[in-house]
């Protein structure tokens, strides 16, 4: 964050997410790797100890970007890429991952559910005859249940913000 943005700048919170205590920030990025760039992208919050960059496949390809797909957090064999901020840029390696699609929930909801933490399921998208196989489950009392998509699985599906889906 130092190098990004200096020493003394403090981020400010733009919106919440789902999820208790992590929001949007009001800085972004550009990401490089060695096709392009990809410029605002946003920074979420609060600060990690290790820095995760979540990109769709087709960003990553476009980027020349060797990025796994991964379940957030598992960085082993994550892509390499540079993060230009107002202040300064840094190298990285092992941080660029696809996200492999999850479904976050709480403790009471899974029980509900009949899932646990690193359950794989299926789910249905109701008023079509779609069905999307392999969603790992997160379990976590600070989540909302929420299933998360990269945007080109979303496009592939028809599904947007917002969008309802069944578990199976």
């Amino acid at each position: 964050m130092e190098v990004l943005f200096g020493s003394s700048f403090v981020p400010d919170r733009l919106c919440g997410i789902g999820h208790r205590g992590q929001a949007v920030c009001d800085l972004t990025v550009t990401v490089v790797g060695k096709n392009g760039s990809l410029e605002h992208v946003r920074v979420l919050g609060p600060h990690r100890e290790k820095t995760q960059v979540e990109l769709a496949a087709s960003d990553a390809f476009a980027l020349g970007i060797q990025a796994p797909v991964r379940i957030s957090g598992d960085l082993s064999r994550a892509g390499a890429c540079t993060l230009v901020g107002t202040e300064g840029e840094i190298s990285l390696r092992g941080v660029a991952i696809i996200p492999a699609r999850h479904l976050h929930c709480r403790p009471q909801e899974a029980e509900r559910l009949g899932i646990k933490h690193h359950d794989t399921i299926n789910v249905h998208v109701p008023g079509r005859d779609q069905r999307i196989e392999h969603v790992s489950v997160r379990v976590h009392p600070t989540f909302a249940l929420e299933f998360h998509l990269s945007a080109d699985e979303a496009a592939e599906h028809w599904l947007h913000t917002g969008d309802y889906v069944t578990v199976l």
